[in-house]
């Protein structure tokens, strides 16, 4: 009961949060056209990258870490922030980076907004994380009903856009963060070297893990932007966020909650692998009765809460559905690899992982119709995730 109840608070503010925004999803899905929310999930994907890999992946040492190191690894990771926003400015205000990314994103994707964004979104990160370890959940839940809710506002009612209506969003972080910081003891800042030495596993194997993840993840929607179009971008992402929020949802939350509980069981020299294979079962579960309600009622229902111009198809709704559904049943777990410091295995299926999605994309990736591409990520991804399952069951024992 404990861990439902845990999972419940953490996944109540982040529903909270989807929920606004699916609330307000008919009007700004007549508000903007498809290309406008093409350029909106590509912002959203680098986004995704910065909470990744913002803090060098010291927000993920915090559950690692014995008690007394905690106040310096949050300092640590503090200056890793500060670090990747100077980072990502300087990339992209090179003539060759702010190419790439206006050619994905759009002309939004300037070095200050950037800049912002890789700030807002590693305190976004290492915020929640940090409340996480310390058994705030409730805090934790908070912040992610924050953001959702400030963009969803900032699109309906002002003139901004998509792309920064998600950054004011996401700089609802600062205040949330200056408030955890006033709650850290300065001692620890004492302790940074030391502890950044001592924990220098997590920027040297988890992060390029990380990495290669969150651009694996991101890579559907900027291949698809950049060899098809912003429009084909933007159908496949509005469909991928309102068939999979439920199943994503609950497995951000119970991936959190299974880092802290696997964490637990593992300092006290049990076995994590029952309660993994449970976690997955219930998962698993919850993915079929998504895919069975979109075979049946995907299509119609779509057709009516997004109106006119948009794909919705049951072939395109089932190919976009299916990857995420795999991965929600399998990601949740990742926490062993850190618990059970096996980081350096994980990374060698990440590596895999990102070498099978970089093929099908660099091969495939506007060359074929958008359907095939579909269909050969499906594959590669039930594949791969397969492969990662069996070795994180392994690790559990």
């Amino acid at each position: 009961m404990a861990l439902l109840k845990q999972i419940a608070t953490v996944a109540g503010g982040s529903a909270a949060g989807q929920l606004i925004v699916f609330a307000t999803t008919p009007w700004l899905a007549r508000m903007y056209a498809p290309a406008a929310f093409g350029h909106y999930a590509a912002f959203v994907s680098m986004c995704s990258v910065f909470i990744t890999i913002a803090c060098f992946r010291y927000d993920a040492a915090l559950n690692a870490a014995d008690e007394q190191d905690v106040a310096p690894a949050y300092w640590v990771a503090s200056i890793a922030i500060g670090t990747t926003m100077v980072l990502a400015a300087c990339f992209a205000s090179l003539p060759w980076g702010r190419g790439v990314l206006q050619r994905i994103i759009g002309p939004e994707a300037n070095a200050v907004r950037v800049a912002v964004a890789a700030l807002a979104c590693g305190l976004f990160q290492l915020t929640g994380a940090a409340a996480i370890r310390q058994g705030h959940f409730a805090y934790s839940s908070l912040l992610r009903l924050a953001q959702p809710a400030v963009f969803s506002a900032a699109a309906l009612l002002l003139p901004i856009g998509l792309v920064n209506s998600c950054l004011v969003g996401f700089l609802m972080s600062v205040p949330f963060a200056a408030v955890h910081w006033r709650r850290q003891h300065w001692a620890g800042f004492a302790k940074v070297a030391q502890t950044a030495r001592g924990l220098r596993e997590f920027p040297l194997v988890s992060l390029p893990t990380a990495l290669l993840d969150a651009v694996s993840l991101a890579m559907p929607v900027w291949f698809i932007s950049s060899r098809y179009s912003p429009a084909d971008a933007g159908n496949y992402a509005q469909v991928q966020r309102l068939l999979s929020a439920p199943l994503m949802l609950l497995a951000i939350a119970v991936g959190q909650v299974y880092l802290k509980r696997a964490g637990d069981i593992v300092r006290a020299h049990q076995s994590a692998r029952p309660f993994q294979r449970r976690v997955v079962t219930y998962l698993m579960l919850g993915a079929a009765i998504l895919l069975l309600g979109v075979l049946v009622l995907g299509s119609p229902v779509l057709s009516i809460f997004l109106g006119h111009g948009w794909r919705t198809d049951t072939t395109f709704l089932t190919l976009v559905f299916w990857p995420v559904a795999v991965r929600s049943c399998v990601s949740p777990v990742t926490g062993i690899f850190i618990v059970r410091n096996r980081l350096r295995l994980g990374a060698l299926w990440q590596v895999l992982y990102f070498c099978a999605t970089s093929a099908v994309f660099l091969s495939l990736a506007g060359r074929v119709p958008l359907e095939r591409l579909l269909i050969a990520v499906a594959i590669s991804e039930t594949t791969c995730y397969g492969i990662y399952v069996y070795i994180a069951d392994q690790v559990a024992r």
